[in-house]
């Protein structure tokens, strides 16, 4: 399933509660009509529903439009915790009143913690996660090499927060960005503590 954007979600969601109301899907000019749209721009809509697995539509027939029944369709709200930096690190905090964020249920494992984080910064470009985006993290302190990671390096005046990928070489630990143009940065056990494991990406549509 694909992450939708809040317009894609308005009309899948506008899709359902027609369906429900008159035991029929929505023609193109009534979806058109709703959302003040052309037909051009509807079907490109409803194609986009249909790529991204949330719908099926036989083509040329009217009122041809099914919800795919799909565990994966359910969602679940997580707060946004603050920002993580892909970049030179950012200071820890936590925001005392959270927003809060619909994810994809099937990125989320019930019998753990998650979260989520704003990403600041381009050094995870390569492994396509870009500066603005929500990620969302397992609360986990054990990793293994190769995990995208929430380190938190612990500084003389106060902890930064960087998204990178976790290797220990020995007594070293390695975080590496995926952007060529930015350096391995490498520390010692003691400097770092791991807060999370990256599950899952949420696009921002900003």
């Amino acid at each position: 399933m694909g992450y939708l954007t809040n317009k894609q979600s308005e009309l899948l969601t506008f899709i359902k509660e027609y369906i429900s109301e008159h035991n029929e899907a929505p023609t193109l000019n009534e979806i058109s009509y709703k959302f003040n749209s052309s037909i051009q721009a509807s079907q490109l809509r409803l194609r986009t529903l249909m790529l991204k697995g949330y719908i099926i539509r036989e083509p040329n027939k009217p009122r041809s439009i099914t919800i795919k029944d799909d565990p994966e369709l359910k969602s679940v709200t997580l707060p946004v915790l603050g920002l993580i930096s892909a970049g030179e690190g950012i200071s820890v905090y936590e925001e005392s009143n959270p927003e809060m964020i619909e994810v994809p249920s099937n990125m989320v494992n019930t019998y753990s913690a998650h979260y989520c984080l704003q990403v600041k910064g381009n050094s995870m470009i390569g492994d396509g996660i870009m500066d603005n985006d929500f990620i969302i993290v397992r609360q986990q302190t054990s990793v293994d090499n190769g995990d995208i990671v929430v380190a938190i390096i612990k500084g003389d005046s106060e902890e930064q927060a960087n998204l990178k990928r976790y290797y220990r070489k020995g007594n070293i630990i390695e975080l590496q960005p995926r952007n060529p143009s930015l350096p391995i940065k490498r520390y010692k056990l003691d400097q770092i503590e791991i807060r999370g494991k990256f599950v899952g990406l949420i696009r921002s549509s900003n």
